[in-house]
């Protein structure tokens, strides 16, 4: 159909764009969008499919996945090395999408609707990767660092982790030692100062092996999406700097965490935020949204994709209504345009479109069912 050619463009076009990237995808109907979206998501997946077989025939590595085994060799090079972006990783074809779809309506009753569309990227990214590898990068992890020239090592051991690491180990392996000495030999029982430089040196070598586990085991239980509610829901940062900088800080962590993952995982991810519903929401709440991904998710180095499922007919007049016009002449298409970095509009819907949309809407029941059982079939 028109749609199909129309999306597929789309879809070829956001495996090659940089990110990150603002797309208006446009329809004149809102009725389209949930089924257009599905058309884009769809092709994007088999263009990542195409691209990850290609780079196996190429010779290249098969890429890694943090569950199973590969969550062990995750934590370990979380722990104790660095990542390195290489020249060889940077001509990597390779893509995965990360799809996380937000609903404006769904949190249109909140105060702010912004931090909405954070807390679900923040919680969408924790659940695909996992939990626990997430809490150990709060800890333990690096951003990565760029080569210098063109060596492809992409991991570089911490040394000073290591030699902390050991030296706790050895410092608490003397304190239990020297307790031991003091509570079995003979004649060295009735020292009391040896036992107690024993369990001094034991326990502050200890203590400090107990704190970094209790702060993964924190982070492993608050996520960041609940940290960032806390934020939204306290009094004393709701009027400060300070409290965007803190969200912003969630952000960037979040960030650094890609990046490690695309060395550790060998492939480029890329994470996809479909926004839609955006046209049924107050006013002020869609310029709040325009805001967060203009300030908040516009990292250089972010591999976002925010794609804009609206109506602009239905957009512009919210926006004129809102104060954010003020330097525009109250020109609701000059600033979508500007908030938009690639407009993609979607024209009327042609014969062969109509004639599909009318043979899915007579459908049954158990025809839908068995489309989404096909549907699953196929990603698998």
């Amino acid at each position: 159909t028109e749609d199909d050619i129309y999306c597929r463009c789309l879809s070829r076009t956001l495996c090659h764009t940089a990110t990150p990237v603002t797309v208006g995808f446009y329809a004149p109907c809102g009725h389209r969008l949930e089924s257009l979206l599905a058309k884009v998501t769809a092709f994007m997946r088999e263009e990542m499919v195409q691209r990850e077989a290609a780079e196996l025939r190429r010779g290249h590595r098969k890429p890694r996945s943090p569950h199973g085994w590969g969550l062990l060799e995750a934590l370990w090079l979380l722990a104790f090395y660095e990542p390195v972006v290489t020249e060889g990783h940077l001509r990597r074809k390779n893509l995965e999408f990360i799809f996380i779809r937000f609903s404006a309506w769904e949190f249109a009753g909140c105060d702010k609707l912004w931090a909405g569309l954070v807390t679900t990227l923040c919680h969408h990214v924790r659940q695909h990767f996992g939990a626990l590898p997430l809490s150990v990068f709060h800890v333990l992890g690096s951003r990565p660092r760029f080569a210098s020239g063109f060596s492809q090592r992409e991991w570089i051991l911490k040394k000073g982790t290591c030699l902390r690491l050991w030296g706790l180990l050895l410092v608490l392996a003397v304190g239990i030692a020297i307790l031991l000495v003091a509570l079995l030999v003979p004649g060295i029982k009735d020292h009391h100062a040896l036992k107690v430089v024993g369990s001094a040196v034991a326990s502050l070598s200890g203590s400090s092996l107990v704190l970094g586990a209790l702060s993964i085991l924190k982070n492993f239980l608050v996520s960041e999406k609940k940290k960032i509610e806390r934020l939204t829901n306290s009094d004393r940062f709701a009027g400060q700097l300070g409290f965007m900088s803190k969200i912003r800080e969630e952000v960037e962590v979040l960030v650094d965490y890609l990046a490690f993952m695309e060395v550790f995982e060998r492939r480029r991810l890329r994470v996809v935020m479909e926004i839609t519903s955006l046209d049924l929401c107050y006013p002020e709440k869609v310029a709040g949204v325009f805001n967060a991904m203009a300030t908040l998710l516009s990292d250089a180095n972010a591999p976002f994709i925010f794609l804009l499922a609206v109506d602009p007919s239905v957009i512009v007049p919210c926006l004129e209504q809102t104060g954010c016009m003020k330097g525009l002449a109250d020109n609701g298409y000059l600033y979508l345009n500007r908030a938009v970095t690639l407009p993609f509009s979607i024209p009327e819907m042609g014969a062969r479109s109509r004639l599909r949309s009318v043979a899915a809407a007579i459908q049954t029941r158990e025809d839908l069912m068995y489309r989404i059982i096909a549907g699953n079939v196929a990603k698998t």
